[in-house]
C-alpha cells in the first residue's frame, strides 16, 4: 500500500488566538490502485489552481475538492487526521509534555543494555530536549497518525486486499526542497520506538476472518525486555515494524500526485475546522474515513487535563464527521 502524509498549520502556540488549528493527514492508495488513481487526477489537475507548479490545497475551492474527494473514493483509497488545537494549549504546557516524553527516552535504560544504545538513545533525548516546540508538537501528532493509519488501512484492506499488507510505501512531504533537515533525521530514528511502545500497550486490532497472510514476514517473537512492558503478551502475535517503516520510506520535495492529494484533504480539515470552508467541500471526505464510534477526526491534547470540547467552534464540522464512513468490515460480516 502507499501512504503519503502531510501537514496543515503552523503548530505553534497562539495566545492572541482562541482557537489555532494544526492537522497531519495520511492518505492511504492500494498499490493496486495507483495506475487508475493517477490517470483519473490527471484529468482534472490541469484544472486545478497551483503554486510553482504544484496543485496546493489552500487554493482549491469546495467543488474542486468534492471531485478529488470522489476519484480517491473509485480507487478505494482511505483517509486519516490528526488535529490539535493550538489555541488552548501554552508554551508551559507544550514544554511540560516534551519533558515528560524526554524522560521516558531513557527511563529503562539499565547498565545490561550495550553502551552504543545508551549511547544512541541519550542522543535522541538531547535532540528532543533541544527540538523547536513548533516540531515537537508535530512529532506528537505524527506519531499518532502513522499508528491509526497502520492499525485501520490493515484491518480494512485484510478483508478486501489482503496483498497490499505485504509491502508499505511510505512518502511525507518535505520541509526543505534541498535537504533533509534535522528535524526528519530526528522523525525518522524515532518514529519506529514510538510506535513499537504504542504497539506493546494498544496492539492493532485483528478480527477473525480477516486475511492477514501477507504479515507473516513481519511476524517476531520479542525479547524479554519487551515482553515485559507488553499487554497480555502472547508470543507469534508481535510483528517488526522495521521493515514496515524502513523498506520504503521517504521524504520527497517532488510534486507527486498522492502528495498533492493529501495536501488538499488535510488542508480541507483545517480550512474547515478554522471557519474558512464551507460544509459542501468537506461533506465529501467522511467516506474517504473509517467509520467508528466516534467522529472520525481525532482531536488530541497535550495539556495536564483533558479540556472540555463541547462549546468549541469547530464541533459542527467534527460532528459531520460522525457519520457516512467506510465500514471497517465487509457487507457479508455486517448480518
Amino acid at each position: 500500500m502507499n501512504i503519503f502524509i502531510d501537514e496543515s498549520g503552523t503548530f505553534t502556540c497562539e495566545p492572541d488566538k482562541p482557537h489555532s488549528v494544526s492537522a497531519v493527514g495520511a492518505l492511504v492508495i492500494p498499490t493496486s490502485s495507483m495506475k487508475g488513481f493517477e490517470k483519473l487526477y490527471g484529468r482534472i489537475r490541469n484544472g486545478l489552481p497551483k503554486k510553482k507548479g504544484e496543485v496546493k490545497g489552500k487554493l482549491l475551492s469546495e467543488g474542486q475538492v468534492a471531485d478529488v474527494a470522489a476519484i480517491l473514493k473509485k480507487v478505494g483509497a482511505i483517509f486519516e487526521v490528526v488535529t490539535i488545537d493550538l489555541g488552548i494549549h501554552s508554551d508551559d504546557e507544550i514544554q511540560w509534555h516534551k519533558n515528560a516524553q524526554a524522560e521516558r527516552f531513557t527511563a529503562h535504560l539499565t547498565p545490561k543494555h550495550h553502551p552504543n544504545v545508551v549511547r544512541q538513545v541519550k542522543e535522541l533525548r538531547s535532540q528532543l530536549e533541544a527540538m523547536p516546540q513548533q516540531l515537537y508538537v508535530q512529532s506528537v501528532a505524527m506519531g499518532e497518525l502513522v499508528y491509526n493509519t497502520l492499525n485501520s488501512a490493515n484491518l480494512y484492506y485484510s478483508f478486501r486486499k489482503a496483498p497490499e499488507l505485504g509491502k508499505y510505501h511510505w512518502a511525507i512531504d518535505a520541509k526543505d526542497l534541498s535537504k533533509v533537515t534535522p528535524w526528519e533525521k530526528w522523525w525518522s530514528k524515532v518514529i519506529l520506538p514510538m510506535l513499537e511502545s504504542k504497539t506493546l500497550n494498544e496492539p492493532f486490532v485483528a478480527v477473525e476472518g480477516a486475511d492477514f497472510r501477507w504479515h507473516d514476514r513481519f511476524r517476531t517473537e520479542p525479547d524479554e525486555y519487551k515482553l515485559r512492558f507488553a499487554k497480555k503478551p502472547v508470543l507469534g502475535e508481535f510483528f517488526d515494524l522495521k521493515p514496515m517503516i524502513t523498506e520504503d520510506f521517504r521524504f520527497s520535495s517532488l510534486p507527486e500526485y498522492g502528495l498533492e492529494a493529501v495536501d488538499i484533504l488535510t488542508n480541507t480539515i483545517r480550512r474547515s475546522m478554522s471557519g474558512n470552508f464551507s460544509k459542501s467541500g468537506w461533506q465529501a471526505l467522511p467516506q474517504l474515513m473509517i467509520h467508528t464510534k466516534d467522529h472520525y477526526i481525532r482531536l488530541i491534547s497535550l495539556k495536564q487535563s483533558d479540556a472540555a470540547i463541547g462549546d468549541f467552534p469547530y464541533m459542527g464540522v467534527i460532528n459531520d464527521f460522525r457519520v457516512g464512513g467506510r465500514s471497517m468490515l465487509p457487507s457479508h460480516l455486517l448480518g
